[in-house]
């Protein structure tokens, strides 16, 4: 373990006597780790929906089957990407806890399926984080 650092490396390493005399040190640097773990996690679930599933050898549950393969079968595919996202979510970014995934209807006639991700940092508990995926007319998936 690292002087002043956590078990985890999550949290900048801020002396026990700074955070005990400028709280607010503490606080500034929960928030930086807080905001460092989100930017990667929304990397992991880029990389985690642009990858096809059965594309990697080693772990051939990783990612999302195929949109347009599933194209067809709309609007029953709603739920299947929605199940395979929080399967996946769940199985490969332990990080996230308490996820949700819901589809989000637009009013807009538009070619663009929408769903939320709702989740909780693991090591922030009371950190709770939403994630927007969409999937355009060329079936690509894009998280924001």
């Amino acid at each position: 373990m690292r002087r002043g650092g956590s078990q985890s490396g999550v949290a900048p390493a801020v002396p026990l006597l700074a955070r005990m005399r400028f709280p607010q040190l503490a606080r500034q640097a929960a928030a930086s780790a807080e905001s460092t773990i989100r930017d990667s996690v929304l990397q992991h679930l880029q990389a985690m929906c642009s990858t096809r599933l059965g594309s990697v050898p080693i772990r051939p549950d990783y990612g999302l089957p195929d949109i347009s393969e599933m194209v067809h079968s709309f609007p029953d595919a709603i739920d299947a990407i929605a199940r395979a996202l929080t399967h996946t979510i769940e199985k490969y970014e332990p990080r996230l806890t308490n996820v949700v995934v819901r589809h989000v209807p637009s009013n807009i006639v538009e070619l663009v399926v929408r769903f939320e991700i709702t989740a909780h940092i693991a090591d922030f508990k009371h950190s709770p984080v939403r994630f927007e995926t969409s999937i355009d007319g060329s079936r690509r998936m894009r998280v924001r």
